[in-house]
């Protein structure tokens, strides 16, 4: 079962990233405008990110089986639409349909295997879907850069998306038989008006940011960024009202979480962070083809070291001392300053060469990593319990939103002054975006600095301060367990260790908070957790909630 539900994660996972290494040859082959194509590699992570808490709702309601298997139909017959789309219409509508697939299959897959594995055997299954997660999008840029390297059966590259439909095929069939037929306890409504109105917004921003340089930015343009700011703002009054009928409203947006203090910043630091990812992305890939002709394979593996710096950060700074977590996203953010100015620089000097290159993107997708997962961790531990899964619901939908944000504005920005085969022109535009994202961090430098400065809340609730005294005798049970085991004296075992290296993982300790919340009456929904929110809350259970 396992290995049917990570192939689903992994398919979803790399369509993330697998067509923006393809978007070069996409634009050549079909003649297409950049501000299309940035619809092309923008449209998939759009309606992922605006579906994805309704995709987990509806596995709650219908059964995750059921949906886990409409997504994936949903997302392989999508799959084969932009594998055969003769047109850029159709291509976008593909795409689209694809992440509307995705949202709906990845929430199932983290939801079954909390329903069905229990123990060491759960440890391991979240060991593999953290993996698959971190490796998704890198395994995407390499896997688009071969196919299209390959140029197999002459397709170009087609075979990016048309290799989904056999896998999706035989995920489908397999999982009617192989998957549980299980679903959540308790059927919540869907919020289909904030669903709607969400999206329309998006699209409002996004499309005048994409095609605002390519026309000139006419009048509709301006009329529709301000639409859909408008809408934005309808979208927040409406899930303010929304929210205060209680729980069982069904809110999209959680706006107690929202307005808790610390979030507003620490969410700024996400957005900012991805807004930057997102456009870097898109530029590079144009920039390592277009303008100095590397092959899509030396694209597409060039993230790798990205990928990894982000993905061995992110995991190791559980291991640092709590109290030098506060001030880690401003030093964090310091050396993403410095890594995207040396980029810049290095585009108008001596060009992009990989002596250079690999040791500044392993840098760059270090200080992201760690930045990104000690925000996270510093607005858990200033959330209260019941909101830490709307607070994982609303991180997961930001970064994906700033990312399409990212590549519409930043891509629009490289599009205006770069020339397909001119290496001076494609040069100063890769250090223009990069200069935007080093501007850009400064601004989250300043809002990491206020999240740091913050007091954490003291004034839980009673119920809540119970459930962290419980939380604080298991967690000195826990040392004192290990400490016997390992003949190691309690005081001299870090959280870091009972997390990574003596059996703890945040699975058991999502599992021992959610039980104490169950007695205490507190909501808790583990299903939109993100792996850096389930690592922020067992640091928060082992570290910060010692109150009792």
């Amino acid at each position: 079962m396992l290995p049917l539900l990570l192939t689903g994660q992994a398919m979803a996972a790399m369509d993330t990233s697998i067509a923006n290494v393809a978007a070069p040859v996409l634009r050549q082959e079909l003649g297409i405008s950049g501000a299309l194509l940035q619809l092309v590699v923008a449209g998939y992570v759009l309606a992922y990110a605006v579906f994805l808490i309704t995709g987990a709702r509806l596995g709650d309601d219908h059964g995750y089986k059921r949906m886990f298997v409409v997504g994936v139909w949903l997302f392989t017959g999508s799959s084969l639409l932009c594998g055969l789309a003769p047109s850029t219409t159709l291509l976008i509508a593909g795409r689209l349909a694809q992440g509307l697939g995705a949202a709906l299959l990845v929430p199932q897959v983290l939801s079954l295997i909390q329903k069905t594995f229990e123990g060491d055997a759960r440890a391991r299954a979240i060991g593999y879907y953290s993996m698959i997660l971190g490796l998704g999008s890198t395994a995407g840029q390499v896997l688009g850069g071969l196919a299209v390297t390959l140029d197999l059966w002459g397709l170009s590259w087609r075979p990016a998306f048309l290799i989904n439909v056999p896998i999706g095929i035989a995920l489908a069939l397999q999982a009617r038989s192989v998957l549980p037929d299980i679903r959540g306890g308790v059927r919540r409504s869907l919020d289909v008006v904030g669903v709607a109105v969400l999206t329309v917004s998006m699209l409002l921003v996004v499309i005048p940011l994409t095609f605002g340089q390519e026309v000139g930015w006419t009048d509709w343009t301006w009329f529709s960024l301000v639409l859909g700011l408008a809408g934005l703002a309808a979208f927040w009054r409406y899930e303010t009202a929304l929210s205060r009928r209680g729980p069982d409203s069904g809110a999209l947006l959680n706006v107690e979480a929202v307005l808790a203090p610390g979030i507003r910043p620490g969410l700024a630091v996400v957005v900012i962070g991805f807004v930057g990812y997102g456009g870097w992305l898109f530029a590079t890939a144009l920039y390592l083809q277009t303008g100095l002709g590397y092959s899509p394979l030396v694209s597409g593996s060039v993230f790798a070291a990205y990928a990894l710096g982000f993905g061995i950060s992110n995991v190791k700074w559980s291991k640092l001392p709590p109290r030098f977590l506060r001030w880690t996203p401003p030093a964090g953010l310091g050396v993403m300053v410095a890594a995207n100015l040396l980029f810049a620089v290095t585009a108008l000097g001596s060009g992009w060469v990989a002596p250079v290159m690999i040791p500044l993107l392993f840098l760059a997708g270090s200080s992201h990593g760690l930045t990104f997962g000690t925000t996270v961790n510093q607005m858990t531990i200033r959330t209260s319990g019941a909101n830490v899964p709307a607070l994982s619901g609303l991180v997961t939908t930001s970064v994906q939103l700033s990312i399409v944000v990212g590549i519409a504005a930043l891509g629009a920005l490289y599009l205006s002054v770069s020339q397909p085969g001119a290496v001076e022109p494609s040069s100063r535009a890769i250090a223009l975006v990069t200069f935007s994202i080093a501007a850009g961090a400064m601004v989250a430098l300043a809002c990491s600095l206020r999240l740091a400065t913050l007091p954490i809340p003291r004034n839980l609730p009673m119920a809540e301060r119970t459930m962290q005294s419980e939380a604080a005798k298991i967690h000195r049970r826990i040392k004192d367990a290990v400490s016997r085991l390992i003949a190691v004296p309690a005081v001299e075992i870090d959280d870091g260790q009972l997390l990574s290296e003596y059996g703890m993982n945040s699975i058991d300790l999502i599992d021992l908070v959610a039980a104490l919340e169950a007695e205490y009456g507190i909501e808790f929904d583990p299903t939109t957790m993100t792996d850096v929110t389930c690592r922020s809350l067992s640091a928060n259970v082992l570290a910060s909630l010692r109150v009792g």
